[in-house]
């Protein structure tokens, strides 16, 4: 088998015995690719540095019949100030935690690699909230893997939901519904109409412009809480970040 090059993006590394590491990454051009860095836990190794998770780099790997294995990795951005600032690599850390567990390994979806390049960018300057690009990276990554949310118009009857005071949204369904469609399902969260218009503007504006937003903690829990659980509908499992994430968010984590 022979060797490929890509453009990369370091999810998560562990150790393999005494010298080597796996390495799971996102690439550009092949989805999530698992790689063993081989030696990078010796003193002097060329890797270790490169292959931390948040690093942008190109790499040269060798297809491998169950792992690949890196043979030369060059940095393009290391984010070191992600990996340094305890806020940020826990926001930084629930990224590439959904990265990981919403793509199938070798799924290629080239927009979701560019959408976590330039989160990273934006979470590793000035940001008045970290919490809201996750929030607005958890809807864009469901919007482009196809799971895009509804937030309009109710659902079930095309009601504008303008004028609700509040409306719920949907898990099951994947949009809104409004107060005379929601009948008793247990997959509905309530939303205030300003967390629903948060929302929506979180997944229409950019990263850099939301990067300049402040909102009140409550609005930014409410927005945040129900992106995580939007997501966790179709990954059918809780994420082990989030929940440290809104500890974290809540003051309960040193």
């Amino acid at each position: 088998m022979a060797n490929y090059k890509e453009e990369a993006i370091i999810l998560r590394a562990h150790d393999l015995g005494e010298a080597d590491r796996i390495v799971t990454m996102l690439t550009a051009g092949r989805g999530v690719r698992r790689a063993v860095a081989k030696g990078v836990k010796r003193t002097g190794s060329k890797f270790g540095a490169r292959l931390e998770p948040f690093t942008h780099t190109h790499a040269v790997l060798h297809e491998g019949r169950n792992l690949d294995t890196v043979v030369q990795a060059e940095t393009i951005r290391s984010h070191a100030a992600i990996r340094e600032d305890f806020g940020k690599f826990l926001y930084g850390e629930a990224m590439l935690e959904m990265i990981e567990k919403s793509l199938h390994e070798g799924q290629k979806v080239s927009r979701v690699f560019d959408a976590l390049r330039v989160t990273l960018e934006v979470l590793e300057g000035e940001t008045s909230s970290p919490a809201l690009l996750l929030a607005a990276f958890e809807l864009k990554v469901c919007a482009l893997i196809g799971y895009r949310p509804h937030l309009d118009k109710c659902l079930h009857c095309g009601r504008d939901l303008g004028s609700e005071e509040r409306a719920w949204l949907d898990l099951a369904g994947g949009g809104m519904s409004c107060r005379s469609c929601r009948g008793g399902s247990e997959n509905l969260i309530p939303l205030s109409q300003e967390a629903l218009r948060l929302i929506r503007d979180l997944l229409a504006a950019s990263m850099a412009a939301i990067s300049r937003w402040e909102k009140d903690d409550r609005l930014t829990r409410e927005a945040l809480e129900t992106c995580f659980r939007f997501s966790e509908s179709f990954l059918e499992r809780p994420l082990r970040s989030r929940r440290v994430v809104l500890r974290y968010l809540d003051g309960n984590l040193n």
